[in-house]
């Protein structure tokens, strides 16, 4: 009787151990590093496919048009405060048929506390390190528009793009102003260890005539967007 009840102490012992390191082993989560939203490495390339529609007053239909970007990253500099500059050159062609063609260059500064992007002369304050649903911050800190509020969505989570997936994620909401008048949205969705898979950019002015104002009726603007269809580090 004894030697059963030691057994069975035994048994027990060992499978709460068992238990508490599957638990354990299962419950464990790799760390992200929050960088990785937004990898820089030279040789590492995007290419995205772009949709732009463009609404005048007086037209009933927008103008439609397309094409393919590649954002790749050049080269990289170092200040004297040890903060990296990547620069990267974007090309253009109408279809995947044609040959790229530079069409500009733009630059990424990574902070410890945050990222610097500058296009077309204009730095924007594109993402707060480390990331956190919490945390707001003015994406217009260093230029002279208009202050605009950033925060994070659905960090961590799984996103669809097209064909292909990503398992973390994270949204960035640069800007959703809606009204009867008109409607500015700026959203940007990246990757873990791809960086932007997506952007989604509107401004609409609408419709404020007597007979139209609060229908929705798009009277002038733009919408343009870029989806992700290749990445890779040459």
């Amino acid at each position: 009787m004894r030697k059963f009840t030691h057994i069975s102490r035994s048994a027990i012992f060992a499978t709460l151990l068992v238990a508490t390191l599957f638990s354990c082993k299962k419950d464990k989560t790799e760390p992200v590093d929050s960088y990785d939203y937004y990898p820089l490495e030279i040789g590492r390339y995007a290419i995205y496919e772009v949709q732009e529609e463009i609404y005048s007053a007086g037209q009933a239909n927008p103008v439609k048009k397309s094409w393919q970007e590649k954002d790749e990253t050049d080269r990289m500099a170092t200040d004297e405060n040890g903060i990296p500059t990547y620069t990267f050159a974007r090309s253009r062609r109408n279809t995947d048929k044609e040959s790229w063609q530079k069409v500009k260059e733009f630059t990424a500064q990574k902070f410890p506390d945050k990222l610097l992007t500058n296009i077309d002369n204009q730095t924007f304050f594109s993402m707060a390190f480390p990331v956190d649903p919490n945390v707001t911050w003015n994406g217009n800190s260093y230029n002279n528009a208009d202050a605009q509020e950033y925060h994070y969505e659905n960090l961590g989570k799984p996103i669809q793009v097209g064909s292909q997936s990503f398992d973390k994620a994270l949204v960035v909401v640069e800007r959703k102003d809606t009204s009867i008048i008109n409607r500015y949205i700026g959203i940007k969705q990246y990757g873990l260890g791809v960086g932007l898979i997506f952007d989604d950019q509107t401004a609409f002015e609408l419709c404020q005539t007597e007979e139209c104002i609060g229908s929705g009726k798009i009277e002038s603007g733009t919408h343009i967007t870029r989806k992700i269809i290749e990445y890779g580090i040459k």
